[in-house]
């Protein structure tokens, strides 16, 4: 500032720049003051002006653009339709599995001829037409339906008991002090995720069991034919993850065949069944009860699988569609089952025989006398619906988690015989089932009778007879 003071004073007139007298000094001071003054106040001004500026700026509404005025438009205009809402999709998801045995030439052929794709689709409809020429046959197929991210099962079995501990015997027969179950039949679990992008991820462990004779170590006076003593089973089993496209056929393994031939190797297939539906609100007043109706049809294995290659929309045929086709070409109906429920609560229907049958034996010391049984167990034959069904919040849909099984009796299968006067009669037995059951949840639209699942009946003899099929079908209504 005292630089600037002698600047501005010794360049005005007035002033004695060598006596440094002032003039005019004090008159220009108050000239510089004045200025500076103005100055601060202009500043000011110009600063709240702008800040005005921008409140104003703020508070005028946005420049009007005319293709938002005109969308808007068009969103007033059918905003009194859009108040109705769409119904919401429900997607049930199953798994289809078969089982082809193919001649071993045919099959080896056409790997020398093509390379193995990963949408074995076309394949599987070449395999179809060497079922027509007698170059392959149809040996198994099953399916389950489910929700995704839950796991589902079903079971077409023979339990078959055989020992697992002898004792020695004065007679030469080693009598059975434990036993173990095996499964003969087909069993199909699967866990099934519909991805982001539409397709569906499998975690599956698909297994056929066959009993194959007896193999004992030694040749035992007294075992007849028939008998189980020495087991022997043949399995496939498939243990995978796979990622498909709802109509893609996926080859997931080539086996030996069951019955132990080498003229035939058999081809697994799988493939998702998607079943899709829309949630439409239920009609009128609601009680929280409906009616269940669950229905077992049987019909040919040969007639299901061609249904199955011509299916065309799958979700369709699953939703009804299968359930009339079957009715109206003569199924089969084995049973049905008709029950009321109330939203929330557990339900079960039972029409069993109970058979008590012995686990355990005793013998006494010197063995001449027939085994006496010392505990049992009960076994429920028949059929037994056990339900937990929840109303969706339309009311027009059912979540539904279930495990229906049907249980047969075939007498009674013989593990050790007593020399009772030079003839060997039947001492320790045990009970021969055969069981047919699905465990899974899926939601269900009303008045439509859904596919649950495909599995096999047994035979006269008490074993699986892949040669018809069981289709489980439900439906509910108001």
């Amino acid at each position: 500032m005292a630089s600037f003071y002698r600047t501005f004073t010794e360049e005005r007139p007035g002033f004695d720049a060598k006596n440094r007298k002032p003039g005019n000094t004090i008159s220009h001071m108050k000239n510089l003051t004045y200025l500076l003054s103005a100055l601060i106040l202009l500043a000011t001004a110009t600063v709240r002006s702008q800040d005005q500026d921008k409140h104003a700026e703020s508070a005028k509404p946005a420049a009007a653009d005319p293709f938002v005025q005109k969308e808007e438009a068009k969103q007033s205009k059918a905003a009194p339709e859009s108040k109705k809402a769409a119904p919401d999709k429900v997607t049930n998801v199953g798994t289809i599995f078969q089982y082809i045995d193919v001649k071993r030439e045919r099959w080896q052929k056409w790997l020398s001829e093509n390379e193995t794709p990963l949408d074995a689709g076309a394949l599987r409809r070449e395999v179809d037409g060497w079922l027509t020429t007698g170059e392959a046959e149809l040996a198994e197929t099953s399916l389950v339906m489910g929700k995704s991210g839950q796991r589902s099962k079903v079971e077409s079995i023979r339990e078959v008991f055989y020992p697992s501990q002898f004792d020695s015997e004065k007679s030469g027969l080693p009598v059975p002090t434990a036993f173990e179950l095996r499964h003969q039949g087909t069993t199909s679990e699967v866990d099934p995720v519909i991805g982001l992008e539409g397709r569906i991820d499998l975690n599956f462990a698909p297994e056929r069991v066959a009993y194959a004779g007896e193999n004992p170590p030694r040749e035992e006076n007294g075992a007849e034919d028939g008998d189980v003593r020495w087991p022997l089973f043949r399995s496939q089993r498939v243990m995978s993850q796979v990622s498909l496209a709802p109509e893609e056929w996926a080859l997931i393994g080539c086996e030996s065949s069951l019955d132990g031939e080498d003229s035939h190797q058999t081809l697994i297939f799988a493939r998702p069944a998607l079943h899709q539906f829309e949630d439409t609100p239920a009609k009128g007043n609601q009680s929280g009860e409906a009616m269940l109706t669950f229905q077992w049809l049987e019909v040919a294995h040969e007639q299901l699988n061609n249904w199955l290659m011509n299916a065309g929309d799958i979700s369709a045929w699953i939703g009804g569609g299968l359930n009339t086709k079957a009715l109206g070409a003569g199924a089969k109906i084995l049973d049905e089952r008709v029950m009321r429920f109330r939203s929330g609560q557990r339900i079960k229907n039972e029409s069993i025989k109970e058979v008590i049958y012995p686990t355990e034996y005793t013998r006494d010391a010197e063995g001449k006398n027939f085994a006496t049984p010392t505990a049992n167990e009960t076994r429920n034959v028949g059929v037994t619906v056990e339900v937990d069904p929840v109303f969706g919040t339309s009311g027009g849909i059912l979540d539904l988690n279930m495990a229906p099984e049907q249980v047969f009796h075939f007498g009674e299968s013989v593990h050790h015989r007593f020399l009772d006067s030079g003839k060997w009669q039947p001492n320790i037995t045990m009970p021969v089932f055969y069981v047919i059951k699905t465990t899974t949840q899926i939601t269900l639209p009303a008045e439509t009778p859904v596919l649950i699942s495909v599995m096999s009946p047994p035979d006269e003899n008490g074993v699986i007879d892949s040669s018809r099929k069981v289709l489980l079908f439900v439906k509910f209504s108001h």
